[in-house]
């Protein structure tokens, strides 16, 4: 199981007996993190609070073969909208408008039910093999009236006057052209819509679309694409909707693009020719605008997203800690190491650890005769006069050193911390200087010392020196001198 533990962190050196130099500067720059950190909050919820409430994107995909066979879309297929047609004859810069709703020469036809009537030989004319049509037929679309219909093909036909198929005179055009009105019951986008926000318009709301077409035969294709509209939503508030079986796909259509093309002959005298359909009075027609609706396989897909206070925790958040580490690598880089590694050797030289450095150090002091003995091990029965001697010669040689020798403490200048601040900055700019030449040198001496490769060889040497001493006689035990071991040991 230990082999597995990746989450027991590495044991970290200590400094002057706390987790880490503690400064002025750093909480100094603490309480500006704060204060950034308090202000970004603010703006944050600001934000928050005054912008909308839903974030959304918009995708166009064309030829989207899932789109034709999804099963909404089918059932939008077959679904009836309501609708208004009109007709009217506008001059080209609509100086004037001139209603056809009431001229009984145009008539729009619905071609599939029109079929459906040719189809089941009704008010059939075994004469001539052609039907009538008659003004109360559910195949002619009542203008300027509300009425239901599916994405079907409609024809604006014109009545012939007997089997003579021209354009009266009262109806032509000159500078101005036909215009089909087209008013539908589309689907209407509200991106801030909490509840839908795709959803088909109120009754008696309609989107309009005007087709201008001429007195030669025109052939509209009208290209309905599909509107999905996708709702991202958490993990809690997705596995709620399926509990309770909400639905966060919405589907819709619209028209998408108008493509015209201008008759060959085949269409205008369909009606005479192939349907084979007159009116009561036998008067023949010909096609002026032949509309043919569909649905693509394009699609439009939007999504959107609710924001939340949780998104404005984590921006402030992820933010702030971008800010806290490059404040404290900048503090590390620029101060903290040079004052850490400053005050190591001045607490090493000072008084606090007291160790002395000799000022003048003879060449046999450098290079001492040390004579290792395979048994240091003293005589268990020495008397206690014999230690105290030796105690006492220690002394007196302790005294004789301090007269004979000179030994210098050193003491470290204080330095302020712009001096640490800048001081990698400082020899470029300056040159050189007593207070930044120290600070060098107690970089050079730590970088020396902390190595893992020194530590490592130091170790690889006390080693070596423990296996030319005996020190399992019980005489030369640790003795228990650290406060804290003791300490330790009464609790």
């Amino acid at each position: 199981m230990r082999k597995i533990d990746f989450i027991s962190a590495s044991p970290h050196l200590s400094i002057f007996n706390t987790e880490s130099n503690k400064t002025n500067l750093g909480g100094v720059l603490f309480l500006i993190y704060i204060l950034i950190l308090f202000l970004l909050a603010i703006i944050y919820i600001y934000d928050y609070s005054t912008q909308k409430n839903y974030s959304f994107e918009y995708s166009f995909y064309k030829n989207d073969t899932n789109i034709s066979i999804d099963p909404e879309v089918v059932k939008m297929r077959k679904m009836n909208y309501d609708s208004i047609f009109s007709l009217s004859k506008d001059h080209i810069n609509d100086t004037y408008k001139e209603d056809l709703n009431q001229n009984d020469n145009f008539l729009i036809i619905n071609f599939n039910k029109l079929e459906m009537k040719k189809n089941n030989r009704e008010d059939y004319d075994t004469t001539d093999g052609f039907t009538i049509i008659n003004p109360d037929d559910e195949c002619i679309i009542e203008k300027d009236i509300k009425t239901e219909m599916s994405l079907s093909t409609l024809m604006v036909l014109y009545r012939c006057n007997g089997t003579k198929c021209f354009i009266r005179e009262e109806d032509k055009i000159k500078v101005d052209s036909y215009k089909l009105t087209f008013d539908y019951r589309g689907f209407s986008l509200d991106h801030q819509n909490p509840g839908k926000p795709l959803q088909l318009l109120p009754e008696n709301h309609y989107f309009a679309k005007k087709i201008e077409f001429l007195e030669s035969t025109n052939i509209v294709y009208l290209n309905w694409e599909v509107i999905k509209y996708i709702e991202n939503k958490g993990v809690f508030s997705r596995v709620y909707d399926d509990i309770v079986g909400n639905n966060n796909t919405f589907y819709g259509i619209d028209i998408g693009s108008i493509q015209v093309y201008a008759d060959d002959g085949h269409i205008r005298n369909f009606p005479s020719n192939f349907l084979k359909i007159k009116d009561e009075n036998g008067n023949h027609f010909i096609v002026l605008l032949f509309l043919m609706n569909y649905i693509n396989d394009n699609s439009q897909i939007y999504t959107r997203k609710a924001k939340s206070f949780l998104d404005v925790l984590t921006n402030v958040c992820a933010l702030g800690s971008t800010i806290l580490n490059l404040m404290a690598l900048a503090l590390s880089f620029l101060f903290s190491k040079n004052y850490d590694n400053y005050k190591i050797i001045e607490n090493i030289l000072t008084k606090k650890l007291r160790v002395n450095i000799k000022k003048d150090i003879e060449e046999k002091d450098i290079f001492p005769n040390i004579e290792l003995k395979s048994d240091l091990i003293g005589n268990l029965n020495d008397s206690n006069e014999n230690q105290k001697m030796n105690i006492n010669d220690d002394l007196n040689i302790e005294e004789g050193n301090k007269e004979s020798n000179k030994i210098q403490d050193i003491d470290l200048p204080s330095i302020k911390f712009f001096d640490f601040l800048f001081h990698k900055l400082y020899f470029k700019w300056f040159g050189t200087s007593r207070k930044h030449s120290l600070i060098n040198t107690c970089n050079d001496i730590i970088a020396k010392y902390i190595t893992i490769e020194k530590i490592v060889y130091n170790q690889m040497k006390l080693d070596y020196l423990w296996k030319d001493y005996k020190w399992n006689n019980p005489q030369y035990e640790i003795k228990e001198r650290d406060d804290l071991i003791m300490d330790l040991k009464e609790k």
